[in-house]
Order: C-alpha cells, then structure tokens, then sequence
C-alpha cells in the first residue's frame, strides 16, 4: 500500500473507528509552546497518508517534535493515553517518502534537527519511510512501514490571526468562533478581522461528543431568571450527564472573569426537588462534580463555584449548592451556561448549528429555526386537535375585531377577524397533521 491513492485513503478514514482522547495544550507557561496536541486510536490499524489526512483535515497536522522537551511532553501524554506495552504506534509527522531512504522531513517543513531514534535506529531501509514511537521499556522513535501503526498524534500550531494564540485553542473555547467544526477560526476562513469575544462552541460528535452547543453567557440574574434567558434564545440552562461532558463545558467556565466574593458563578440546570436532584431536561443525575463538603441540607439549585478558600485547592472550579436567588452581593448570579440540544425538523443535526452556520432561517433570533414555528394546523383555534365547528363558532363570534378575547381568532396576524382568518379554518377543516 505504498503507492495508496487519495481515494483509499478517504475510504479508509472514513471506515476507521477513530477514537480520539481529550486535546492537551502544551502550555507556555509550563514552558511550552502553547500548541495542542490529540492522541487518536484506530483500532482496525491506520496508514500513515490517512493519518496525515485525517489530522490536516481537523486543522492540524501530525505532531512534529523539534525539541527534547517536547519530546518528553509527547511521550508523557502518549503514555497517559496509551498505557501498557504496544508496538504499532502512534504515528508521527515525520517521512522520507519521494526522498532518498534517510532524508527524513516533517510534514510542517520545520528543520529536522532533533530526533529521539531508539538504538540502532532507523534501520530497515526502502520499505519503511515513516515514524511511529515505540516502545522497549520506554517510548523511542522507530522507522515504520506505511500500514505499520494503529494510532497517531494530531498537532495544531497555526495562528492564523497573529495574535499569538493557537487558533485551537480559541475554537476550542469559544474566543474565536468556528461554527462550522473545521478548527479554523471563521474569520480567518472568509478575511474579515477577527474579534475575540465569547461564541458557542458545539461539543462535536466526531470528538466523542453529543453535538450540542454551549456558550457560557454573562448576565446577572437568580436562577429562574437566568433560564428564562436560556429558553429565550432557545436553549436551557446546561445539563451535565458525564465526566467527558462535564470537562468540555469546564473549557468554558474557566474563562470566567466575574465571580462572587464567595465563589458563586454561573449556573447549571440542575435543582432539588423532593430530595432529589434533577436537570431540567428531565435526563439522568447520574454524574456529579460536587467540591468537597457539597451537596448540604438546604440549598436547592447548582452553580459552577470557583473555591477561595479550603478544599479542594484555591482556585479548584466545581459544583456547589446554591440559593435559587444567586449570590446576594450581586442580587443573583454572574451568569449561566447555556445549552443548545431540540432539533426540531428531525434531521439528527442539533438547529442551532444550522442557524449558525445559515443553513436555516432563524429571522426572530430566538434560536428556533422559522421553519419549525410554522403552525402546521392554524384553524384550531381551540387547540383541540381538530379544526371543527368550535373553531369556526369562535371565529364568526369574533368577526370584525381584532382577535384578542379570550383565544386569538386573528390567526393570520393581519389584526382583523376576516376572510383570510376564515380561509385558514375552512382549508384546514379535519384533524390536524401529526
């Protein structure tokens, strides 16, 4: 499969069941370079071109290591990731292929000076022109064939808007927004400025995700007020069922700037009821994250808490218990996270993305795409189910006026009860669609 062609190898990514751990930043601060890095297993096996592929295509590339210390970095996440003894993998961004055996390149062009080569290593010649590491008590490099490895590491430096930052990362949590998933800021795709801010971000099903959208939003309110704020954008106030889920929407609050002297933050959609825990959603509270101490006896709905003091460490954000009137220095809370998951046309893609990225109207910005407030049954004025002589009795009682009694007869919205309200019921005689 030297020669594979760009057609097997699309077939072969899509036939691959990738599994993907969570993206690592190498921080600058720990003496990084602030890039991201994602450990991918293929249990079937993968070739080295669609590796390189299925990276490029995320925004990325396979990891190129340059240096010693960030060599030690790879091997410590791939051994987090990739416990016990393994031979076939993963790949890294590095080939001699069109070359002479032994000219070996990264696949960024970046100067192939450091290399952490096991003993005797590359030795096998013609037949194998990639790297992949392996392992003989610790983790090496290790010349392989094409097909020779069931995992790789994407890698993401760019920065497309040169504001330092790896455009990853600002994807990731929402600074930048990339409604369409390809980990390239928008607005570095069609050449307007790029503006950091605070956009949704969708947890991606190709990421082992559910394909919701979320967005931690900033504004003052008690916990009711602040999901009535959710449901107006047509969302609701976030709930977590999982740890993965729960460490995807944890990008987003540990943005936050504005706490409570207290550590009250933003809240969740979960609340006690009976003595039992609840989301709003009406899923399973199955998964908790409360901070030490937490949940107590009195305190009836959940925050993200930002901790000042005790344990866990300072600084440590969890869930806490909170007072459904929010932090009292403030007269409620700092915010909310809210959470985008009706599709409402059953097309298995979450509407919100879709308004987002323009493939369906939302004219209102209410977060409901228009095509899903169309009433598929106008004339039933009683809501019965049907549009019979009830309806039609309360539409003639009404003729003339402005609809607004005791049901709304003015069902087109013209604000007179006439002939085009009549036509509505009479064209819809019958039981309504289902």
């Amino acid at each position: 499969m030297k020669n594979l062609s760009l057609s097997s190898v699309l077939v072969l990514i899509a036939t691959s069941a990738t599994h993907p751990q969570e993206a690592v930043q190498w921080k600058v601060s720990d003496g990084g370079n602030g890039n991201w890095y994602q450990f991918n297993r293929v249990p079937g096996g993968i070739c080295w071109s669609a590796s390189r592929i299925a990276a490029e295509q995320g925004g990325g590339h396979l990891v190129t290591v340059t240096s010693a210390a960030e060599n030690s970095f790879v091997i410590a996440y791939t051994n987090a990731n990739n416990p016990g003894v393994f031979t076939g993998g993963p790949y890294l961004g590095a080939t001699c292929e069109n070359a002479p055996w032994g000219q070996w390149r990264w696949v960024t062009g970046e100067p192939f000076v450091f290399t952490g080569w096991g003993a005797g290593e590359p030795n096998s010649g013609e037949n194998e022109r990639y790297v992949h590491l392996w392992r003989w008590g610790s983790l090496w490099w290790n010349d392989t064939s094409e097909c020779g490895a069931d995992s790789y590491i994407v890698e993401w430096s760019a920065d497309c808007n040169n504001d330092g930052v790896v455009d990853y990362g600002q994807c990731r949590d929402g600074t930048l927004p990339d409604y369409n998933g390809n980990n390239v800021p928008d607005c570095c795709e069609s050449g307007t400025p790029c503006v950091v801010g605070n956009y949704p971000v969708q947890w991606r099903v190709a990421e082992g995700g559910n394909g919701h959208w979320y967005q931690l939003i900033s504004e003052v309110a008690s916990w009711a007020g602040s999901r009535g704020s959710a449901q107006a954008r047509g969302a609701d106030l976030c709930s977590i069922t999982t740890s993965a889920e729960n460490n995807r929407v944890l990008v987003l609050v540990s943005r936050a700037s504005v706490w409570c002297n207290d550590g009250a933050g933003y809240w969740l959609g979960g609340f006690r009821q009976e003595g039992q825990w609840r989301w709003t959603t009406g899923e399973s509270f199955s998964f908790s994250y409360w901070g030490c101490g937490n949940p107590g006896d009195v305190q009836t709905h959940i925050q993200w808490y930002r901790i000042p003091a005790g344990c866990p460490p300072l600084g440590t954000i969890v869930w806490d218990d909170q007072f459904p009137e929010g932090c009292p220095a403030l007269q409620g809370n700092p915010g909310f996270v809210a959470e985008w998951s009706a599709d409402c046309n059953g097309d298995g893609i979450v509407d919100y993305g879709q308004i987002l990225q323009g493939q369906l109207v939302d004219a209102d910005a209410n977060g409901v795409p228009d095509v899903c407030e169309v009433d598929p049954c106008p004339g039933d004025i009683t809501n019965g189910g049907t549009v019979d002589a009830a309806d039609l009795s309360i539409l003639l009682a009404a003729w003339g006026t402005n609809g607004q009694a005791e049901f709304d007869t003015d069902i087109d919205g013209s604000g007179l009860v006439d002939g085009g309200d009549l036509a509505l019921v009479l064209g819809g005689w019958g039981p309504c669609p289902q």
